[in-house]
């Protein structure tokens, strides 16, 4: 497989080349992949990412969270579509998040990362609250049995915070 990770639409679950498996299940199925939750054809499907896939969002979530990543330095290739759905959804994993999170693929951003900077690209004032006590966390004591800290958390959370902010004045 390519270096991009095997966090991407290449073994996931909504690429509809893999007939709703998880994993490398149907690699040789011709055509380019198609994401189902998102309406987009996926032409490099082993070098395409996002925070749908089951190592970051493992009980299935079909609304999409976050934009489409591609490349090894996942510059984003799709922006998240934005409705009254989608920004419901991220305000309720908003409430999710917490202090010590389950264990998650350390490639690309976490799960709960990539909902604090969406809510903040989406300038989501109902996020505010939320936002605030998450720049509370400590961002020095490990979370995980990784070793990850809160630290890029907190960070997301104050410029997401900054983006909402400045939008309002």
């Amino acid at each position: 497989m390519p270096n991009g990770g095997s966090d991407c639409c290449g073994t996931c679950w909504f690429n509809a080349r893999n007939k709703g498996k998880a994993g490398r299940v149907y690699p040789r199925e011709p055509g380019p992949g198609y994401c189902t939750i998102r309406d987009l054809t996926i032409d490099m499907p082993f070098y395409t990412f996002c925070g749908n896939h089951p190592h970051h969002r493992p009980d299935r979530d079909a609304i999409p969270v976050g934009p489409v990543f591609t490349g090894i330095e996942r510059n984003v290739l799709a922006l998240s579509p934005d409705t009254e759905e989608i920004r419901r959804h991220l305000l309720d994993l908003l409430g999710q998040i917490k202090l010590f999170p389950d264990t998650e693929y350390p490639i690309g951003l976490y799960a709960d990362e990539l909902v604090v900077w969406q809510l903040g690209e989406f300038r989501e004032r109902r996020a505010v609250e939320a936002l605030r006590l998450i720049t509370l966390f400590n961002t020095t004591t490990e979370v995980d049995m990784l070793g990850r800290t809160h630290r890029h958390l907190v960070q997301l959370a104050f410029a997401s915070l900054a983006k909402i902010e400045s939008d309002a004045t």
